[in-house]
């Protein structure tokens, strides 16, 4: 018997969103797995993650550098926010870009929802012309780099093509412990 998976939207999220993204990745207990995950300690300010999260990603003013987005869940007629999905292309040549996914609570794990969400992203982004999309999970992530593989993601070696010189350095090692991070692509097939 099939798992029912509930109807996944992605809302374009706004400014007034960029605070609750901060409080599921940081003081949640998703962002309690994900600690132990990636073996980090260190919990960013909120000024450090709006530095991270610019304006761009929620005002469409810049589209080409990245976006967010609210994963909503729809039962019925009742709508709930139940996570945060974004991708960034400033520091990548064009036509890739990087996806980052996290949920507000432990909750909504294991049901596909993060699955689906990253599927609408993807079909998204391939239709504005990109060809290629990153994704780097911490390797102890199991759960994650499955899901990511189910949703059409490869494990390959870390590309260092496919960053714009100036932040190679920057963005080379991933968010993870040294090491420890995983470079996965999935290419458009309309376009391999």
């Amino acid at each position: 018997i099939k798992k029912e998976i509930n109807m996944i939207n992605l809302k374009p999220a706004d400014l007034e969103d960029r605070k609750k993204a901060y409080q599921w990745l940081y003081f949640s207990d998703f962002s309690s797995f994900l600690k132990e995950m990636d073996s980090s300690d260190s919990i960013s300010t909120m000024q450090e993650f709006e530095e991270d999260y610019e304006d761009f990603f929620f005002d469409d003013s810049y589209p080409e550098k990245g976006r967010a987005y609210l994963i909503i869940r729809e039962e019925g007629s009742v709508l709930e926010e139940i996570g945060f999905i974004s991708y960034t292309a400033f520091h990548l040549i064009r036509g890739i870009a990087e996806i980052d996914i996290w949920l507000k609570s432990l909750e909504y794990t294991v049901r596909g929802y993060g699955r689906e969400a990253i599927k609408l992203l993807t079909q998204k982004l391939f239709q504005e012309e990109f060809k290629t999309l990153i994704i780097r999970p911490c390797l102890k992530n199991v759960r994650a780099v499955n899901s990511y593989k189910k949703t059409g993601f490869k494990e390959t070696s870390f590309k260092p093509e496919y960053y714009k010189r100036e932040y190679i350095h920057e963005f080379a090692a991933g968010d993870c412990k040294d090491g420890e991070d995983m470079f996965m692509e999935l290419k458009n097939s309309d376009t391999s």
